[in-house]
């Protein structure tokens, strides 16, 4: 049984939510990685939510649900004009949740030159740091009735306000409400929004939480590759 198959035997949501992860959109324009990075990162915070409370999503499962994931993009980045070029990087690191990315190769090389980060030797280095973590306690004050599309609802009907008042109406003070949308993944959305009200797009560049022993796993996918 593939990795979709059981995740529908256990729980649709999760499912339609890592097959929307393996199918997003992958860009990259600009020079820069971060550039591309901030195309193509995704919080895994559904795969973290859903395993507060179903024990059977343990650090096998996750090595297996990211491995399914960036496998998918693997083979669809053979489409795209990089790969001919100068080929990818591919991340797996440590943030609230785990956190995915694909950059297009570039002389910069690793992209998160801000960072101190502790390269690691495989995904499971990464993923068995959140068997003793809970998502929810990150977010204590949160009602987890919170969907993304009640929470982008509250941003429309506020004019694309993350203030007070869009907070306000989700019972979650405001520095939550940035954090979540952050780690919903819901950055580009919230965009969108706000430019349809005439707000200049908030900034959400600054999202990775780094620490003095931030874990990344990188893997080089070269030119060509097959």
């Amino acid at each position: 049984m593939g990795l979709i198959q059981y995740t529908r035997s256990r729980s649709p949501e999760l499912a339609e939510y890592i097959d929307a992860v393996a199918q997003s959109p992958l860009a990259f324009d600009g020079s820069h990685p971060i550039e591309h990075s901030s195309h193509n990162h995704i919080h895994l915070w559904k795969l973290e939510y859903f395993a507060d409370t179903c024990s059977w999503i343990d650090v096998d499962y996750r090595v297996e649900c990211v491995s399914h994931v960036l496998e998918q993009w693997r083979r669809r980045l053979k489409r795209l004009p990089p790969y001919a070029q100068r080929g990818y990087r591919l991340y797996v690191y440590e943030d609230l949740a785990p956190t995915i990315s694909a950059v297009a190769e570039t002389d910069i090389g690793f992209p998160y030159t801000n960072s101190q980060p502790v390269f690691v030797q495989n995904i499971r280095d990464v993923l068995k740091l959140y068997e003793k973590r809970s998502w929810k306690e990150h977010f204590a004050c949160v009602d987890w009735e919170i969907s993304e599309k009640r929470l982008l609802d509250a941003v429309r009907k506020n004019n694309g306000s993350i203030s007070k008042p869009t907070a306000e109406k989700l019972g979650i003070p405001v520095g939550k409400l940035r954090s979540l949308i952050i780690n919903m993944g819901l950055s580009f959305q919230v965009n969108l929004v706000r430019k349809k009200f005439h707000r200049r797009p908030a900034d959400f560049s600054n999202e990775i939480v780094y620490t003095d022993c931030w874990h990344v796993f990188e893997r080089v996918l070269p030119a060509g590759y097959r």
